[in-house]
């Protein structure tokens, strides 16, 4: 597996990804930014301080200066790139993999994700073609930053009364970040808030079975809602007052009606619900749709000019606080409209559930080629092929479309009426065949 993916680089570390590989990295960046200033944060991986170590031998010996934040949230970097006016930013994370993994992702001068490849970075790389020069590198503080965000954010929020919140940090990043909750009023419950690169607490990724405890610390509290936090904290998964999980389609939902208008667009992942279209068009809300991949959303969130972008893994963008995707900002904006007197659960079943089924066909060989493959097998259905290829009927969506990173074809139904296993099982049927 390549550690070059669609937008970072990530792989096991001291096998896929080496320091060898990090210097070069951050050669590339350098080189691709002459004399410019990059911030750089990571999460609480073991090997986070190696890899950072490596990439800033590579950056600074383009002449490049770095500022390092050390543990800090990614969205918290990207906020900072924008108002500090940075360059760019370079982030030590392999997100929610497992914490033998590590990465480097990439932000542009106004904080949101870097599409790298699209950039001179990658054949700087290829090349070899890097600059010299003695680069200078300074240590901020972490704490600042929050400090700077929590004012930052008072100032575009009108909370009405406090509210109780139980915030799972899952370990990562987010450690740190109740102060930015206390300095807003709220009274938090913190679980798995000590910094551990291994993750002991729920393991790396936030999921409804992961979360379980902290469901269960927010209905014996008495809570209002809870987050979950991914290691570098640019996903945020919602916990209603029952203690159940609220979809980032239906937070998309309940936002977009409560703070925006006719006329606004939401960018929403190819695998999102099809409740966006049903709930906000009616609303006059624009929905478009964005292949899967925050750093694509954002980019889409960007040219669009949407007022949100959400994807179905938990990233969800709200620009008039910033481009980047932010967790934090989400849930201070659910926090204001929670504090109007409404329960989060109520707001959450006022929007319907349809059944989701999502499949993963193993396949030998080349996706691509079992995809042209079921390019001809579906023709007939004239499925939108702006990410694999997705059929949509007056009941029900079917998405198709290859792993990034592992030789598998995803298969993900939804349906508004018939039966979910029933279409599972004719598509599943389709791609098998195509794999033969």
């Amino acid at each position: 597996m390549t550690v070059f993916r669609a937008y970072d680089v990530r792989g096991v570390y001291g096998t896929e990804l080496t320091d060898d590989i990090a210097r070069k990295v951050g050669k590339a960046l350098g080189s691709y930014l002459p004399g410019g200033r990059i911030a750089l944060g990571r999460d609480t991986r073991v090997s986070g301080p190696l890899v950072e170590r490596a990439f800033l031998e590579g950056v600074l010996s383009t002449g490049c200066s770095v500022e390092s934040y050390g543990v800090l949230p990614i969205s918290m970097i990207g906020f900072e790139t924008w108002k500090g006016g940075y360059d760019a930013a370079a982030y030590i994370s392999a997100s929610h993999n497992p914490p033998e993994y590590n990465g480097i992702r990439f932000r542009t001068a106004e904080g949101y994700g870097m599409l790298y490849h699209e950039t001179a970075m990658m054949d700087l790389y290829k090349r070899e073609d890097f600059r010299e020069g003695e680069g200078k590198m300074t240590d901020r503080s972490p704490e600042d930053v929050i400090r700077r965000y929590a004012d930052y954010v008072e100032g575009k929020l009108s909370i009405e009364g406090p509210l109780r919140i139980v915030l799972d940090m899952g370990n990562g990043s987010a450690c740190g970040m109740a102060s930015l909750y206390t300095k807003l009023d709220f009274d938090c419950r913190e679980i798995n808030g000590d910094p551990d690169g291994l993750f002991p607490g729920r393991g790396p990724a936030p999921t409804e079975e992961s979360l379980r405890d902290a469901a269960r610390m927010v209905v014996e509290t008495g809570a209002d809602y809870g987050v979950g936090f991914d290691p570098d904290a640019d996903r945020g998964l919602v916990i209603d007052d029952r203690g159940r999980i609220v979809p980032p389609e239906k937070v998309a939902v309940i936002l977009a009606k409560e703070r925006y208008r006719p006329g606004d667009r939401v960018v929403a992942g190819f695998d999102c619900s099809m409740i966006l279209e049903r709930e906000l068009l009616p609303l006059g809300i624009e929905v478009i749709r964005e292949r899967v991949g925050d750093v694509f959303i954002a980019n889409r969130v960007k040219r669009e000019g949407a007022v949100i972008g959400v994807e179905r893994s938990a990233h969800l963008f709200l620009p008039e606080f910033q481009l980047s995707d932010d967790p934090f900002a989400m849930s201070l904006a659910l926090g204001e409209v929670i504090s109007r007197g409404e329960r989060l659960s109520d707001l959450s079943d006022a929007i319907p559930d349809y059944p989701y089924v999502q499949r993963s066909v193993r396949i030998e060989g080349s996706p691509a080629d079992v995809m042209r493959r079921l390019e001809i097998d579906l023709a007939s259905l004239e499925p939108d092929t702006t990410d694999g290829f997705k059929i949509t009927a007056e009941d029900y969506t079917v998405l198709i479309r290859p792993s990034n990173t592992q030789p598998l074809i995803r298969l993900y139904v939804e349906t508004a009426g018939g039966s979910a296993d029933e279409l599972v099982e004719r598509f599943e049927k389709l791609i098998k065949r195509a794999a033969k």
